[in-house]
């Protein structure tokens, strides 16, 4: 047991899903290809395991995100193309343990302030 001290856990595999409502996103799926590097942002946790984050421009809604905060941010790469689109942190590209799916979405007319 512990007092009075915060203890580092490791942070837990993810692999963040994309569905594209149709219209939106079109943009962003055509311009990624498998493989591909970029750095996530969470722009507000809203609570109850959702999440906005920032990719390539666009604002995702996350569901059954970990407990991440505002402004962290991590590299991501192209997991599959999809559908649904697949991102994976950069770490766990050769683990093969399981992993914490999120499921997310387009999020129509967000700008992040």
């Amino acid at each position: 047991m512990t007092t009075g001290g915060a203890v580092k856990q490791k942070e837990r595999s993810f692999e963040i899903r994309v569905r594209f409502e149709p219209g939106l996103g079109a943009a962003l799926y055509a311009s990624l290809r498998s493989g591909e590097v970029a750095t996530v942002t969470v722009a507000r946790a809203l609570g109850r395991g959702k999440t906005l984050l920032r990719f390539h421009g666009y604002t995702l809604m996350a569901h059954g995100s970990p407990e991440w905060k505002a402004g962290e941010t991590f590299p991501v790469y192209v997991k599959h193309l999809g559908p649904p689109l697949v991102l994976a942190r950069v770490d766990d590209r050769n683990q093969q343990a399981s992993v914490q799916t999120v499921d997310s979405a387009v999020v129509p007319g967000f700008e992040a302030a």
